[in-house]
């Protein structure tokens, strides 16, 4: 997380969030845990090895994403990294299948680098209750709170070109 004062990015932006109502979707997934700070040492990594999983058995991805699942008082994060899968698959070992529930979700696109996701998340939060609405789950335990990575460093090395949909479920 930056400080607040070093926040502002030329060129990123978050687009006016819209509640839609999502179906379903499958993923598979590979869980992490460590300081929220040190995100970006032990979770990124994670992708290529769930991608290789996938290969060896055959199954195709969809977008990459983060599955933020507990925020806990030491500062650390419990999460998944995880890809989409066009239809439910079985997992193994340290690759377990889940979904994605269905409902209604409040989502935003962020263009920008990763750092400022956090603001981003923050923003989106506030637009959240704005409009009244309470995310599902309790706040240290998120029934789904997702980064997906549309335009990643895969497909580019310039982070103002990277674009990341921010999707909070929303309570009933």
């Amino acid at each position: 997380m930056l400080a607040v004062t070093e926040t502002a990015f030329d060129g990123a932006h978050l687009s006016v969030p819209q509640v839609v109502t999502r179906k379903e979707e499958p993923y598979v997934a590979i869980a992490v845990s460590g300081p929220m700070t040190d995100m970006p040492a032990f979770a990124p990594q994670k992708f290529p090895v769930l991608h290789e999983w996938m290969g060896r058995n055959g199954i195709a991805g969809g977008a990459g994403f983060f599955r933020y699942r507990r925020f806990r008082d030491d500062g650390a994060v419990e999460m998944e990294v995880a890809t989409t899968t066009r239809e439910p698959v079985a997992g193994e070992g340290e690759v377990p299948s889940s979904a994605l529930p269905g409902g209604r979700y409040a989502i935003a696109t962020f263009t920008g680098p990763y750092d400022r996701l956090h603001d981003a998340m923050c923003m989106l939060n506030g637009w959240i209750a704005g409009r009244g609405l309470a995310p599902a789950g309790e706040p240290d335990r998120p029934d789904c709170q997702v980064e997906i990575y549309r335009v990643s460093p895969a497909d580019t090395d310039d982070p103002a070109q990277w674009v990341t949909e921010l999707r909070v479920k929303i309570a009933d």
